[in-house]
């Protein structure tokens, strides 16, 4: 059984899933075939980038569902929810520098003792820092509070730049993996620019070990980031999230200024600023506006960085906003110190898609196929 998406507007473009167009066919700008198997009450489809790129309105007012026969059918569009977002909590840990362990070694490493409530001890002096590789974590009473989401490593270091590996354990002899990061401290222009967060995988596991791939950095202290039950929507909802990659922002007429557009009314909740020269550091202001002619209003600051040591290159994070179907954007970097340099800017922009639902007698949907 097959349905038609239809995007009415003014685009030149029309796809067509026959070979003969029926009439009606020329009132709607852009038609997509939707290939639908029986057995279901009613259809929930996640709208595709086609879909918004052809759309005319940022409310997608325009788009319109039809069967094979030609006959409109009811839909409901529906954007999506923002699962709630309960604030973590924040536990300080203790930690112990390691020596390099021995091939074969398990339980309690050396200079480390397990008291009987589970939690470790120190009972030799920490190694020197060219003995140093590891840094074990007692996670504490934090471990039976809810998910570990995250690490803070507040180093003492005033520059460092490094990628650091996280397993996870609940007997100090088997470990599973539980993230992975680049770590970040550098001083510019008087401020500092920091990357001190490791995502981790959501284990309630009682210690954590650190292995640092680039040389161990001093640590000033250590938090885990505690989520409560429920965050898992969170991460579900990330990962529903899609990406329309290369977008190029062409130069302005003004120093530092760059201009893109998305091309479509996409809910875009972030934005990835890729800058084009190794080794830069530049402020940013990020601004959008719907329609060309209209203000500008701001949506997001920055300090945008791209920075290598050795084969290790690290880079601002993505840039996260309210959802925003603004086509038009505008990029002003402070260009008092070089700007951005020589090269094309490039933009990633990510969304959450709205999901299209209709109902018809007698058809249903286990599969769709676009």
């Amino acid at each position: 059984m097959k349905h038609l998406l239809k995007v009415t507007g003014w685009c030149a473009a029309l796809v067509c899933a026959w070979t003969a167009a029926p009439a009606w066919a020329e009132d709607f700008a852009r038609h997509f075939a939707l290939q639908l198997d029986d057995g279901a009450a009613y259809y929930s489809v996640r709208l595709p980038a086609a879909v918004y790129a052809a759309s005319q309105r940022n409310d997608l007012g325009d788009v319109r569902v039809f069967n094979g026969a030609g006959e409109p059918v009811p839909y409901s569009l529906e954007g999506p929810r923002e699962p709630a977002r309960t604030p973590p909590t924040l536990r300080p840990a203790r930690w112990f520098p390691l020596r390099p362990a021995a091939a074969g070694q398990a339980g309690a490493p050396l200079g480390v003792t397990i008291a009987a409530d589970g939690s470790l001890r120190a009972t030799a002096a920490p190694p020197g820092r060219a003995q140093h590789d590891t840094d074990l974590i007692d996670a504490g009473q934090a471990s039976h509070e809810g998910r570990a989401s995250a690490l803070l490593i507040h180093l003492r270091d005033d520059n460092y730049q490094g990628r650091v590996s996280v397993e996870s354990s609940d007997d100090l002899r088997n470990w599973q993996p539980a993230g992975d990061a680049q770590l970040l401290k550098v001083s510019y222009n008087g401020s500092t620019l920091s990357q001190d967060r490791i995502e981790l995988n959501g284990a309630h596991a009682r210690y954590l070990r650190l292995r640092w791939l680039d040389g161990a950095p001093y640590l000033e202290s250590i938090d885990v980031e505690v989520q409560a039950a429920g965050a898992g929507r969170t991460q579900l909802a990330d990962s529903q999230r899609e990406w329309r990659e290369g977008i190029v922002a062409r130069a302005g007429p003004k120093a530092g200024e760059y201009f893109f557009s998305t091309s479509g009314p996409f809910p875009v909740d972030r934005l990835r600023l890729n800058l084009p020269q190794p080794n830069t550091v530049a402020p940013a202001v990020v601004y959008s506006r719907g329609e060309l002619g209209g203000a500008w209003r701001e949506v997001s600051s920055a300090t945008l960085f791209r920075l290598h040591n050795g084969d290790v290159e690290q880079n601002n994070p993505s840039l996260q906003l309210p959802p925003d179907t603004d086509r038009h954007w505008r990029v002003v970097v402070d260009a008092r110190n070089g700007g951005l340099g020589s090269g094309v800017l490039t933009v990633a922009a990510g969304w959450r898609p709205a999901t299209l639902t209709f109902v018809e007698p007698n058809l249903s949907l286990t599969v769709v196929r676009w």
